[in-house]
């Protein structure tokens, strides 16, 4: 009789945790290959939803089928334009891929302004300390500090008693002499005095005649007249007060102009003319900007600074400035034409700075190099030209080659629209509506994006 071979326990429990372990192994496997066709799906969706053109790839390359297998529906087209099958009834993810729709400015062509600021101080365009030409005691000043004076207004008169004396003797002198010469040319008419004598008086009278000038100089010294025009500072002295020669009275200046000294770097060296504009601006006025002309140019670079001087004249007229101020001046110089854009085209990327330029529709990535901003406009070098249409606004989600839509043209496919509803039929009127050809002559393409007005029914 035979027996059946008696069983390992130990051997049955390592085959059972073998094929348990390779169940394990098989669904591990099952879950990831489940999560890797979810991911890939999900990536598809959002392929299809957010990339221009993703559609026509798509269709090219052979991924309709497959994309449709996981539950991604493809649109009829891809861009059905405003209001296309991205609407109820298109399906799908097409009412992401429609064209985007964009606003155009044309790129321009400006010069770059090389500008450049100086920090100056002014000063009046004429200003003269008024010194006494004698010595001698002050006995009036009939002006005062902020007295506006012209050429030969007193300003201050020294005690002139002597010299009143002097010149009165002088002229009496002078009026002795002359009456002697008159007699004794007389008497040489009549060869009654020798001609020395003749001679003897006309040098008397020469002589009288020197020291009655010399009389006036003197006694006109002890007058101190305004040599310009202009305002009288403050007074350094007062009546009775004894001066010299050397003694400052006070100070008058000419400020109906400023004279506004600045330097400038050695690289704008023969860059800057006689007659050039300039803008200033006190730094105690920066609500103020006044128009200036450059006066003066020095001939020689300070070898220590590496600038030279320069001096602009502005109009004082209305007193508003006054010498010693601070100003920033400021001169441009012209230089190269550049591309001009509006700001709102320049975009950043990993490789710097770039700019959409629109071409028959389609969309391309121009990179720029920004040279200069402006209050309004951005000065680049690149492959872009005058004229270019870039995009302002719109830019998200742009590609190169995306098909645009240019905000407030007709979509390119409106006439196609009017018969293709993209998966959606004319509206019927309803009950209702009225009849005719009031009524009846327009349907509703909701598809299209566009309403279209039908022909007048036959036999109307």
């Amino acid at each position: 009789m035979l027996h059946p071979p008696a069983l390992d326990s130990g051997a049955i429990q390592t085959t059972y945790e073998g094929l348990l372990s390779e169940s394990r192994n098989f669904m591990s496997l099952w879950k990831q290959v489940l999560i890797s066709l979810v991911v890939v799906a999900v990536m598809g969706a959002l392929w299809i939803a957010f990339f221009p053109g993703a559609v026509g790839i798509a269709r090219q390359i052979g991924l309709a089928g497959p994309l449709e297998a996981v539950g991604i529906t493809l649109p009829a087209q891809e861009a059905a334009g405003p209001g296309g099958g991205g609407r109820p009834g298109g399906g799908g993810f097409g009412r992401f891929s429609r064209a985007s729709t964009v606003v155009l400015k044309a790129a321009t062509s400006e010069i770059i302004n090389d500008k450049v600021s100086a920090l100056g101080s002014g000063e009046a365009i004429q200003s003269v300390t008024v010194l006494p030409e004698v010595s001698g005691t002050l006995k009036a000043i009939p002006v005062q500090a902020g007295t506006v004076v012209k050429p030969g207004d007193v300003i201050a008169q020294l005690d002139m008693d002597v010299q009143q004396l002097a010149l009165d003797k002088a002229r009496l002198t002078f009026d002795d002499a002359q009456r002697t010469l008159a007699r004794t040319q007389q008497l040489g008419q009549t060869n009654a005095v020798p001609a020395s004598q003749i001679q003897s008086a006309e040098l008397a009278a020469k002589s009288a005649e020197i020291d009655l000038r010399t009389a006036e100089k003197n006694l006109a010294d002890r007058t101190i007249t305004a040599p310009i025009a202009g305002t009288v500072g403050i007074l350094q002295v007062g009546v009775g007060t004894d001066v010299t020669a050397q003694t400052a009275l006070t100070t008058i200046v000419d400020s109906s102009k400023l004279r506004i000294n600045f330097w400038l770097p050695e690289r704008l060296s023969g860059k800057v003319s006689l007659g050039d504009p300039a803008q200033v601006v006190p730094v105690a006025l920066p609500q103020l900007s006044l128009d200036a002309t450059v006066s003066a140019i020095d001939n020689r670079i300070d070898p220590a600074s590496g600038t030279f001087q320069v001096q602009a004249e502005v109009s004082n007229a209305d007193g508003r400035l006054s010498p010693g101020m601070a100003f920033t001046v400021s001169l441009k110089f012209p230089g190269d034409s550049f591309i001009a854009v509006d700001p709102l085209t320049i975009q950043w990327g990993t490789d710097g700075s770039y700019v959409w330029r629109v071409v028959d529709d389609k969309a391309e990535k121009v990179p720029v190099r920004i040279v200069q901003r402006n209050t309004d406009s951005v000065l680049v070098a690149g492959e872009v030209k005058v004229g270019d249409m870039l995009v302002t606004e719109g830019l998200a989600g742009l590609s190169p080659g995306a098909t645009v839509q240019v905000q407030g043209a007709p979509p390119a496919d409106a006439a196609g629209g009017q018969q293709a509803g993209g998966g959606s039929a004319a509206k019927a009127p309803g009950p209702g509506s009225q009849s005719g050809p009031q009524s009846g002559g327009r349907t509703g393409n909701r598809a299209g994006g566009t309403t279209a007005a039908a022909a007048p029914a036959s036999g109307n």
